[in-house]
């Protein structure tokens, strides 16, 4: 339960095969989906399966039986993405890459799209416009673009590097790529305009992707400093040091700006590109938080094994 952390459930399923850990590989680090009338969970066994909200199977499959097994250094990263009907999964790694989409009532692909090789971790951002399901890929090299109701590429940008596990942002007919080498953080027309909008000379990011809120756009690094731009000329508005290195992506909330470093460290920020901190707070936890969300007025911190509620 949301409010207590009370345990309502619990399900166990023997793993289609036993993956090694290591501090980049956990076996669920893709983050689960649900909708009104189920849950969807993908697992770095190549296990993609639907449970009921009480927890009774719906559908199984694996995906590494029929498609081949996952290879890379650090493990699967990429979460599964949703629309009313659909589920959708991107999986790019060192051997046959793939994009799929698939039917949430029967786990069935609805359609495959083959990619080259291209190891990465980062999730797919679906965008909606004009009654078109948009797909935004950016992965290891490539800004793609796609259409998630066939799986037909509207265009691509090729040539980038270090954007292997940011999501892609999209606000104000822009597509903002985060990467972790300079000078390829970037904006770009979502309608495939190949001149880009502004790029970043000095501003990175590393596993946590864009947030754009108010007319800015933020990035924060695996160094733990954050960078705050205009979002429709890219000039940056300040950058600083927030509680150290941080893996979860920054979140806004009521006129805020939050850094979670994964440490345990919560930086609270004034909004609207604004560079005072309104508070520091260090969270007492077990492990690195790798993900934070906003649930019902209160904060879920995700550690490698605690779930955290943080509200007044």
């Amino acid at each position: 339960a949301v409010l207590s952390g009370r345990e309502i459930w619990t399900r166990k399923f023997p793993a289609s095969r036993k993956i090694k850990r290591s501090g980049y590989v956990s076996q669920a680090a893709p983050t689960p989906a649900v909708d009104a009338d189920a849950i969807y969970l993908f697992f770095e066994t190549g296990d993609l399966f639907s449970l009921t909200h009480e927890g009774e199977p719906r559908w199984k499959r694996n995906l590494t039986r029929d498609f081949g097994p996952f290879q890379g250094n650090h493990g699967l990263g990429t979460s599964l993405i949703q629309t009313g009907p659909r589920l959708g999964l991107m999986i790019d790694h060192s051997g046959p890459s793939y994009l799929l989409c698939i039917d949430k009532s029967t786990g069935r692909d609805v359609w495959k799209v083959d990619r080259s090789p291209r190891v990465s971790w980062s999730t797919p951002t679906l965008a909606p416009i004009a009654g078109r399901e948009e797909l935004f890929i950016s992965s290891n090299g490539v800004l793609e673009a796609y259409d998630f109701s066939n799986g037909k590429n509207l265009w691509r940008l090729e040539g980038i590097e270090g954007n292997t596990v940011a999501s892609p942002a999209v606000a104000n007919g822009l597509v903002m790529v985060g990467s972790s080498v300079r000078e390829n953080c970037f904006a770009v027309d979502r309608r495939g305009g190949k001149e880009k909008a502004w790029v970043l000379e000095e501003t990175t990011c590393s596993f946590g992707s864009p947030l754009v809120v108010d007319g800015h756009v933020y990035f924060v690094n695996r160094a733990g400093v954050a960078f705050c731009h205009d979002l429709k000329t890219g000039k940056k508005v300040w950058h600083q040091r927030v509680a150290g290195s941080c893996w979860a992506s920054p979140i806004a909330v009521d006129g805020r700006v939050y850094f979670f470093a994964k440490e345990g460290g919560a930086v609270v920020m004034e909004g609207g590109g604004g560079e005072k901190v309104l508070a520091e707070n260090p969270l007492t936890i077990t492990g690195r938080i790798y993900g934070v969300a906003v649930v019902d007025g209160a904060f879920l911190v995700r550690t490698g094994s605690e779930l955290i509620r943080i509200s007044e």
